[in-house]
């Protein structure tokens, strides 16, 4: 009967150390991939920045482009009234 006893204690802790070290293997794994997707997110959140930069750098030149515009209309409509001005001033004579 202890024979008995101490084969089926064997098996068991046999089946836990099989178990454990297909844990170990899982974990190694697991591991693994973990690193892999932090080093993916890394990359990402660098070109999340890139964009986000790229992106204020256009929003500024559009600003610009904005500014030059409503510089542009401003003159052109002092140079129109100007030009309106001389128009008068010629059918005056």
């Amino acid at each position: 009967m202890e024979d008995m006893s101490f084969e089926i204690l064997e098996e068991k802790i046999n089946t836990i150390l099989s178990k454990m070290d297909q844990l170990k293997v899982e974990n190694h794994d697991l591991r693994q991939k973990n690193q892999k997707l932090q080093a993916t997110v890394e990359e990402k959140e660098k070109k999340i920045a890139l964009l986000k930069s790229e992106s204020m750098n256009y929003s500024d030149m559009q600003n610009n482009i904005q500014s030059y515009k409503e510089k542009h209309d401003r003159i052109r409509s002092k140079v129109e009234n100007l030009l309106q001005k001389l128009k008068e001033f010629e059918d005056t004579e």
